[in-house]
């Protein structure tokens, strides 16, 4: 996820101090606020396809809670047989010198989807993440020999040698694979996400590119997918659309980027939260502010229809945050009836960890990934 973004009152004194086009959006904005809270009277149409739903893995979740990540991973399978499951290629795992690759963590994870699909009356494939930026903290995963990990030196080092066997040879070695469904092209590589191990981490657009366009050509079989999280509701993103430098009066409100994510890759991922530290408006209710993705969702569905596109959801929350309780098994079962209505390709829920500690999330996530699939 990306920076903290300014509380709603932070805007307004923002906006005040600047043009008077911004103070006229703040009260666009007021109004467009209110029609949402009001919500809609237009009848719900049909539901769309059921999405390919699954869930992400990473076996450094599993380590950090002292299990194994085969028997993790297998247990996970079983229990929710999945369309698809998220994995990661990790730069620093993969290559630990520059002159050395090793998959065995990506094969160990691979055998471990076979074996559950010899017996599986649902096969899982896979979509593999590749690329300096991938998901779990700290989202950036370039090897101590890389150097710093931040800008300039993540750019420098992306375009040498050593990076580029990294990422062709990921892609080579899996191309043939009959379990893999798609690649992800790093992840959310156009934010900036704040923790304290990286500095300013964005991936360059020239570099976010090459990539796609290198697996475009390695690998023209299978889509390349990018992901990026959106504003606190769909005005936010339709705005920075449309009238960015209104936006840009305001500070530039941190709202991700789905339209550069999209006009990058084949489809565009969106990591959606409605609870936690960063997620905006946390004095309404995790039910409004779900729905308000929902309306994200359909906005950027039929934005990406008219490119020849889709939308994926690629981390829909599926635990509650890190000490924080505002997120139940009911609000992800609610969010999964939400989400149906919604016209999306893939679903991936986020969570997993939780699911393997705590039953009740895990029959939660069972019972979601159900919803998500019921016609």
């Amino acid at each position: 996820m990306g920076p903290a973004p300014y509380l709603p009152d932070e805007i307004t004194k923002q906006a005040l101090r600047s043009t008077p086009a911004s103070r006229a959006l703040v009260g666009l904005l007021a109004l467009l606020v209110g029609a949402l809270l009001l919500g809609s009277e237009t009848p719900p149409a049909p539901p769309p396809t059921p999405p390919l739903v699954g869930f992400s893995y990473s076996p450094e979740l599993s380590e950090w809670m002292g299990t194994d990540p085969a028997d993790d991973l297998a247990t996970l399978l079983n229990d929710t047989n999945p369309d698809l499951v998220r994995l990661p290629v990790y730069w620093d795992v993969t290559q630990p010198d520059p002159r050395t690759l090793d998959f065995s963590s990506v094969d160990g994870m691979l055998a471990v989807v076979a074996r559950h699909n010899e017996g599986a009356a649902r096969p899982t494939r896979v979509i593999l993440t590749v690329g300096a930026r991938n998901f779990v903290y700290p989202e950036l995963h370039s090897p101590a020999w890389a150097g710093p990990r931040q800008q300039p030196q993540i750019g420098i080092m992306q375009q040498g040698a050593a990076y580029r066997l990294y990422f062709d040879a990921t892609v080579l070695r899996y191309r043939d694979s009959p379990l893999l469904y798609a690649w992800q092209v790093e992840n959310e590589p156009n934010d900036y996400v704040i923790n304290d191990v990286t500095g300013e981490d964005e991936i360059t657009p020239q570099q976010i590119q090459w990539e796609i366009d290198e697996v475009h050509q390695l690998d023209p079989a299978h889509r390349a997918v990018t992901t990026t999280y959106n504003g606190w509701n769909v005005i936010v993103d339709w705005m920075e659309m449309k009238a960015p430098p209104i936006m840009g009066a305001l500070h530039s409100y941190p709202s991700g980027h789905p339209e550069t994510s999209l006009d990058q890759a084949d489809a565009l991922g969106l990591d959606l939260y409605v609870d936690g530290p960063s997620v905006p408006w946390r004095f309404t209710t995790v039910a409004l502010r779900t729905s308000w993705k929902a309306e994200t969702i359909r906005f950027w569905a039929g934005v990406a229809q008219a490119r020849g596109k889709q939308v994926w959801l690629t981390e829909m929350q599926a635990q509650p945050w890190s000490g924080a309780s505002g997120f139940t098994t009911d609000d992800l079962i609610a969010a999964a009836k939400t989400y149906r209505e919604d016209p999306l390709g893939v679903v991936l829920l986020w969570g997993v960890e939780t699911w393997l500690q705590r039953p009740a999330w895990m029959h939660a996530a069972q019972e979601s990934m159900r919803i998500l699939r019921s016609t």
